[in-house]
């Protein structure tokens, strides 16, 4: 038996709907809790810190909450992980701020931002948080500027699932990926400076997400530069399977422009397009696959492709300045005369037709209602799904005991019956669970029986889940 009903919308409304109360500044002395202050602040409000080292984890559901480091010279407040703490902050609060900090040291992300319309972070310097550094999902109207961030596991910035972002003036170096696009419609990602990744710049559509395209990205005006650092990534993920020396990639997306960057001494490839991999479209017969209507337009080369990983060597046949697969419509490159090519020659921009403009009206349709469901029985267990985990991670029942996972997250998350990373989808199934939403299932044979969320199942919290039944 399994069912989805949605609880959560009338509170969101109200709570969006909500006079805010007087702004004040809440001030956060070195030694103190954070937590505390942004438990304590109403719409409007800031919290500011001294800086400090702080030891903690922060949530941040209120909305209109700006979170400000002081910095004094080359002092700023510390979130630090320790090496133990998943994340340093989530902010689920329409609109968010962060500016000032340093934040290091976490297990899973530094900063992220779930359904968040209204996103502004600011000269943060991050290092060692995981697997994504700054990492705004499902949100819209998202900035992220003059930020400095290191060694990262998969996207030093990563915007997904989200609308019109700004990716500006950032510093990212020694990462899996520097800046990361994915899922998302309506990006500009320019003069930044990313050097030293195992790959540069990343627009990509990717399998089992609720949201299945991404329009629209413009890359330009950026320094790309000597991205040739091993993948230190998770083998099993797209992202860290990856081979190092790549500068710029669009995979999947459409009606991309990328022009006007410099981009050198990437040892593979300096701009590719490329379609999604066979084996990961087969994943989600709902997305596209292909590379549309990319404009490689006036672009600085040199010397890329000069010692190009292996992998390259075998599909390639050798490393190039600009790569194509020769799939998808509509896609050019501007006639570059000292440029080197490998793949399929593609045509000159002048010989295809423009991208269509931008016609963003009624951009993204909203989710479908839940369909009609039988009511709820009484639950034997519960699992909640909060802060991108499961919780209890690992539960054993007796046969014939029913299990319902109820979603307090701020995002859609499943409950999918997977092997690690493996998609099984039975006997657990669950349909997108939107904030709110239930699934239950009763389990009739004893066994153990493993679990994940398809569209988060990079995330360790978020796969390899339990339910032991025992007679």
């Amino acid at each position: 038996m399994r069912t989805a009903i949605r609880v959560g919308g009338l509170c969101a409304v109200l709570l969006l709907a909500a006079a805010p109360a007087a702004a004040r500044v809440i001030h956060v002395a070195s030694g103190k809790s954070i937590q505390k202050a942004l438990d304590q602040a109403e719409p409007g409000d800031v919290v500011e810190v001294e800086p400090g080292t702080y030891r903690e984890a922060l949530t941040v559901d209120t909305p209109d909450i700006a979170l400000r480091g002081i910095v004094r010279g080359g002092e700023r407040p510390v979130l630090d992980g320790g090496g133990e703490l998943n994340d340093g902050v989530i902010a689920s609060g329409s609109p968010f701020r962060m500016s000032g900090f340093r934040v290091q040291h976490y297990k899973g992300n530094g900063v992220s931002t779930q359904r968040v319309r209204g996103v502004h972070i600011e000269d943060l310097v991050v290092d060692d948080t995981g697997l994504y550094g700054v990492y705004p999902i499902m949100s819209r109207d998202v900035t992220v500027t003059h930020c400095t961030i290191t060694r990262i596991r998969d996207a030093a910035i990563y915007v997904g699932e989200s609308r019109r972002a700004l990716v500006a003036h950032n510093e990212v170096h020694h990462n899996v990926a520097g800046i990361e696009i994915e899922n998302t419609s309506d990006a500009d990602v320019r003069d930044n400076l990313v050097y030293d990744n195992t790959a540069g710049i990343l627009v990509f559509v990717l399998p089992l997400k609720l949201q299945k395209e991404g329009r629209r990205t413009r890359v330009h005006r950026n320094w790309v530069v000597r991205n040739n650092t091993p993948n230190f990534g998770d083998p099993h993920a797209i992202v860290g399977r990856l081979p190092y020396g790549g500068g710029i990639l669009v995979m999947a997306a459409d009606d991309t422009v990328v022009e006007n960057n410099w981009v050198k001494d990437n040892h593979s490839y300096g701009i590719g397009v490329v379609r999604l991999d066979r084996r990961e479209s087969l994943r989600d017969f709902a997305l596209e696959p292909r590379t549309d209507r990319v404009r490689v337009g006036a672009n600085y080369f040199y010397r890329n492709g000069l010692d190009p990983h292996p992998s390259v060597v075998e599909r390639w046949g050798r490393g190039a300045d600009r790569i194509w697969d020769g799939t998808g419509r509509g896609n050019c490159f501007a006639p570059n005369a000292q440029a080197t090519g490998a793949g399929v020659p593609a045509p000159a921009c002048a010989e295809v037709e423009a991208a269509p403009p931008s016609d963003t009206t009624g951009w993204p349709p909203e989710p479908a209602p839940a369909p009609a469901a039988a009511p709820l029985t009484e639950a034997d267990h519960v699992v909640t799904i909060r802060g991108m985990r499961y919780e209890p991670k690992h539960l054993e029942v007796r046969l014939g005991d029913t299990v319902r996972w109820l979603n307090q997250d701020a995002l859609p998350h499943t409950v999918t019956s997977g092997a690690g990373r493996e998609v099984l989808r039975t006997p657990l199934d669950s349909p997108y669970l939107m904030p709110g939403d239930s699934f239950q299932y009763t389990f009739p044979a004893a066994g153990r029986y493993e679990y994940l969320c398809q569209p988060h199942m990079d995330q360790a919290p978020m796969r390899e889940a339990t339910v032991t039944v025992v007679e």
